[in-house]
């Protein structure tokens, strides 16, 4: 099973450069102030996506690995340093350390998250890195410690902290998360209180005509509504959502992907379309979906999963999954691939979905049990 971080970290590594979002280290660190350094200009940059400090791995750039007798640290240790400096804010980089092999060797790879927390910086001294500067990195170069990033990066940073370089509709996904500040007129209207320019209006209810189990196979059939999402009258985003009335669960429709169907080429033999139902972190559907279970419930919102109504005793339960980028999504799928063997055997033991003598019945409860039985998979993982 490859890992999709391993894949990238291989790809770098052959384009025998650094760049302005990944950068080579033989060792770790042996100075914390140069590794705060590092890391603070890797957070500071206008880049959207990960960032990586990747060890073991000379100048060269021929992987050496890192050496028995090396200086390690890991995620624990890189989280204790950065909660001990004094960041403005009190807000630190979001990091994660994994250890990978290439080449049968391992390296170490330190991962910067992209957040609109930018710019980070100290309101003291650490040795050489100063207080109230702001560190950048410009193509394969950092900030030097004795100096600042130039006035046009930081002006950008300053734009992406408060949204000012967003577009109207990007802008929707952050102000959707602000739910003390939506203003709904009954259950139809909403205008966002501190720039009613920002409007949301919900479709009349429509049957669903989907063809997925959670449609065919539950006590409730959903029915479809649309939100719409505007600014200034003019409708930037259209975003179905299921309701099961009875249930009181609305949800926005979930994103699908495909493991194994009956035609697929794959080696996978099962007349059932065995489906990932899924939301992604940070995706204009997950706060949605956030917005509507603050909204529903205003003191303690219910984000777990499997989803069920927060509002009474819940009937139906839906195993739909939250992935925290596409790399976990395909990490998820090779992982249910490699032991879809499991999954035939309890089917073929199921009493329950032998017994159907429908055809299209069946195949509903099969899928059914596939989405609860990648739910328990992925969450045993996590």
């Amino acid at each position: 099973m490859k890992n999709p971080i391993e894949q990238l970290i291989k790809e770098l590594i052959k384009e025998e450069k650094e760049g302005n979002w990944w950068d080579f280290k033989l060792k770790h660190h042996s100075d914390t102030a140069d590794l705060l350094h590092d890391i603070l200009c890797m957070a500071n940059i206008t880049y959207n996506g990960d960032r990586f400090i990747i060890f073991g791995v000379n100048d060269d750039y021929q992987v050496v690995g890192i050496q028995e007798g090396d200086k390690r640290r890991c995620q624990a240790d890189i989280l204790d340093l950065l909660r001990k400096e004094s960041f403005a804010n009190h807000k630190i980089p979001h990091i994660e350390m994994d250890s990978i092999f290439t080449d049968d060797k391992a390296i170490d790879v330190l991962t910067i998250k992209d957040e609109d927390d930018k710019p980070y910086y100290l309101t003291k001294d650490k040795n050489k890195v100063r207080s109230g500067v702001i560190y950048s990195r410009n193509g394969d170069t950092n900030t030097p410690k004795n100096n600042c990033a130039n006035p046009h990066e930081i002006e950008n940073l300053w734009k992406e902290r408060f949204g000012l370089n967003k577009k109207a509709s990007e802008r929707f996904a952050d102000i959707l998360l602000d739910f003390k500040n939506w203003i709904y007129d009954g259950t139809s209207k909403a205008f966002y209180d501190i720039d009613p320019d920002y409007t949301i209006e919900l479709s009349e209810l429509s049957d669903y005509q989907g063809n997925y189990w959670w449609n065919n196979a539950l006590p409730e059939n959903p029915k479809k509504q649309n939100y719409l999402l505007k600014y200034k009258s003019v409708q930037l985003l259209k975003l179905p959502i299921v309701r099961f009335q009875n249930e009181y669960l609305v949800i926005p429709y979930p994103n699908v992907a495909y493991v194994t169907y009956p035609d697929k080429q794959d080696g996978l033999e099962i007349d059932a379309y065995c489906d990932l139902f899924y939301y992604l972190e940070n995706s204009i559907e997950y706060r949605l979906f956030q917005h509507i279970r603050s909204i529903e419930k205003p003191t303690n919102p219910s984000f777990s999963t499997p989803i069920a109504s927060q509002i009474k005793p819940p009937i139906i339960k839906l195993p739909f999954i939250v992935c925290n980028s596409e790399n976990s999504l395909k990490t998820d799928q090779q992982k249910l691939i490699a032991r879809f063997e499991d999954f035939l055997k309890i089917v073929n033991s199921s009493n329950e979905i032998l017994s159907i003598q429908d055809d299209l019945q069946k195949r509903y409860a099969i899928e059914k049990k596939f989405s609860e039985w990648a739910y328990r998979i992925i969450d045993e993982d996590n």
